[in-house]
């Protein structure tokens, strides 16, 4: 028989066994059952940042009130009033019906024009020439060549164009019919430029009109005998009023002007461009010059000092001047 105390201890080695067990069961729990472990939370997102808040502006400063106005300042003057019309005065003259216009404002310069005071007239230069030398003319107060080409610097020898005041130097001058005068211009001006044997072909006229002044052309072309050689041509133009027959001696300045244009069957001449050059032509009189210094203005206190050693100036004509080196010879006795 066992004893008491005996069956105790085993009651409660039993009991702590069956513990244990049962404990062992739920902590380890079987392979199969397993379960992935759940993904980590998402982190909240970062609370955002409050924009600072805006600086409210300075409060304007007003301005200063203006001072109160003084009673006691007299009041500001009234404008002054016109004075009163003389009754005495005379009557304004009335406008004078036989007064003539007021003349019109200068016309703008026109481009290309150029102005010729040795010939008294005025012209545009054709596009594509230039002026040339004409102190070496014979006849006219301007010379025109053609503008060189890209890469050279002589121009064309065989076109040119005369222009200047048909005056009494040509036989032309001496015709008062523009038509006959043009005629005449173009026939003396081939034989003297081309004196070559040949025969004249395709002969034309016609008038012209410059600003009003009535004017005619006449041109053709000349077949030269050689063969060898280009044919020659031609054009002639007369612009402008002849004198009136019978006038004073005074009055008998030639108021017309003539165009000759010349070339070559290599360089023909441009029978448009030779009309309109004519008739650009207008009659131009020169600005008169400036008057003389006065001899007793005072004399200006901004020139700069004279030169002392610049020789003397020559003395005027008519103004004796004293013999100060004479010979002995001739000195007076």
């Amino acid at each position: 028989m066992q004893h008491p105390r005996s069956r105790r201890r085993q009651n409660l080695s039993r009991a702590l066994a069956i513990a244990s067990a049962t404990a062992m069961t739920l902590v380890l729990p079987g392979v199969a059952n397993a379960e992935p472990a759940p993904p980590p939370p998402t982190p909240a997102p970062a609370p955002a940042v409050p924009a600072a808040p805006a600086v409210p502006a300075a409060p304007a400063v007003p301005a200063a009130p203006p001072p109160p106005a003084d009673p006691n300042a007299p009041p500001p003057p009234a404008p002054a009033a016109p004075p009163p019309a003389d009754p005495n005065a005379p009557p304004a003259p009335p406008a004078d019906p036989n007064a003539p216009p007021p003349a019109p404002a200068p016309a703008p310069p026109e481009p290309g024009r150029v102005d010729n005071a040795s010939g008294g007239f005025s012209y545009v230069v054709p596009a594509g020439w230039k002026i040339s030398d004409q102190t070496q003319l014979s006849y006219g107060q301007a010379l025109l060549t053609k503008i060189p080409p890209p890469g050279t610097e002589q121009s064309p020898s065989d076109t040119s164009v005369l222009l200047g005041r048909l005056d009494l130097k040509l036989f032309a001058g001496a015709e008062a019919d523009n038509g006959k005068a043009a005629t005449r211009l173009a026939s003396d001006m081939g034989e003297f430029f081309m004196p070559f044997a040949g025969t004249r072909v395709n002969q034309e006229s016609g008038a012209l009109d410059a600003a009003g002044m009535p004017g005619a052309f006449s041109s053709y072309e000349v077949k030269f005998t050689d063969a060898a050689k280009p044919n020659g041509q031609i054009w002639a133009g007369v612009v402008g009023n002849a004198p009136t027959p019978g006038a004073p001696r005074g009055q008998r300045a030639p108021e017309r002007w003539f165009v000759v244009w010349l070339g070559t069957a290599n360089n023909p001449v441009d029978k448009g461009a030779a009309a309109t050059l004519a008739q650009s032509i207008r009659p131009y009189t020169p600005p008169p010059p400036p008057p003389p210094p006065d001899p007793n203005a005072p004399p200006d206190p901004n020139a700069p000092p004279p030169d002392p050693n610049a020789p003397p100036a020559r003395p005027a004509i008519g103004v004796p001047v004293p013999v100060t080196d004479a010979p002995p010879e001739m000195q007076p006795r």
